[in-house]
């Protein structure tokens, strides 16, 4: 039967109304996401793609989530969530024992904002240089060219200054220096610009396999002395021992003797519990993941990550934690 003019008019006008009723709702509904400012780590290093990693994860499984990876590192991080200007960030035991503590490059600006989501990896110092020098110890870098980490990162203040001043030393004491992130410092040692570069980072790390591809190399170990020294300047270093066979090819055929300090993911006291908690359940539920991109969270538990070292859980992953029967007290 013909609809008429008018009924033509009136139909057409109900199919645009219901065109802009659902156009209307698709941007409401994108516009109910939360963004999250995820602060990750320098160029060149683990932290940067493991945030990627964690990203997609939460962003697949919490769509009404947009989490944002933007560059730091551990120091920057706990600095960014201290200011308000991320939700989340990587960080180390020891870094957060500082800010808490108002201690380091937190005097005078002490923070409690920094809480635990979870538990990742063991973040290991590994300091090399090449095989053929006569460098046997942080002492024998006196005068000599070094690639440090950049101003403000970790691996700078935790790793360089702390095993220098146990030694009687401090950054005056070494030769020429260039700052940068982990992959320049691979690079002057290649070009014999430094004869040496150190990280906390993952084992094995990538820039130890890059550097023993050019060249034969020797790992600098820390001391029973030197670690003792250490705890005391920081309780939250832990002993580790890297396996003798990591670096056979690279030149380093015993086992290591030095010492890490856990990499832990961290959110903002100003973060809702809500938003936390949903991050928290997507990444303990999706972490077989992260093991395509740092080796050693191969087969991690959901009870490995819940372990937080004595930091503050945030109430968000803390509600997850009670809920998947990980917290008893």
């Amino acid at each position: 039967m013909p609809i008429g003019k008018a009924g033509a008019g009136r139909l057409a006008g109900a199919i645009l109304s219901a065109v802009l009723a659902a156009a209307g709702a698709a941007t409401a509904s994108a516009q109910q996401k939360t963004e999250v400012v995820f602060s990750a780590g320098p160029t060149g290093g683990s932290w940067t793609p493991l945030a990627a990693s964690v990203s997609q994860v939460v962003n697949t499984r919490v769509p009404d989530l947009n989490v944002q990876v933007e560059p730091g590192a551990a120091l920057v991080n706990i600095e960014k969530i201290r200011t308000d200007k991320a939700d989340l960030g990587w960080s180390m035991s020891t870094v957060w024992a500082d800010a808490r503590s108002g201690v380091g490059q937190f005097a005078g600006k002490p923070t409690d904002k920094a809480l635990f989501i979870a538990n990742f990896y063991p973040n290991v110092w590994q300091l090399v240089v090449p095989a053929n020098s006569d460098i046997k110890s942080i002492k024998d870098l006196k005068g000599k060219p070094v690639a440090l980490p950049a101003r403000g990162n970790t691996s700078l203040a935790a790793g360089w200054e702390y095993l220098l001043k146990v030694n009687g030393m401090t950054l005056n004491d070494l030769g020429p220096k260039s700052y940068g992130p982990v992959s320049s410092n691979a690079e002057a040692v290649k070009n014999r610009q430094a004869m040496a570069a150190g990280w906390f980072t993952v084992v094995p790390a990538s820039f130890v396999l890059d550097l023993g591809s050019a060249m034969q190399l020797r790992m600098i170990g820390v001391s029973d002395a030197e670690f003792d020294a250490l705890k005391k300047i920081n309780a939250g270093f832990v002993r580790y021992t890297v396996p003798a066979e990591t670096y056979k090819e690279q030149g380093v055929g015993a086992a290591v003797a030095t010492f890490q300090s856990p990499t832990i993911l961290v959110a903002s006291s100003r973060t809702s519990p809500e938003v936390v908690y949903k991050i928290t359940k997507a990444i303990i539920e999706g972490r077989g993941e992260f093991a395509n991109i740092v080796k050693s969270m191969k087969g991690i538990s959901a009870a490995e990550m819940a372990q937080n070292f004595d930091i503050p859980y945030h109430p968000g992953a803390e509600k997850y934690y009670r809920e998947a029967g990980l917290l008893k007290k």
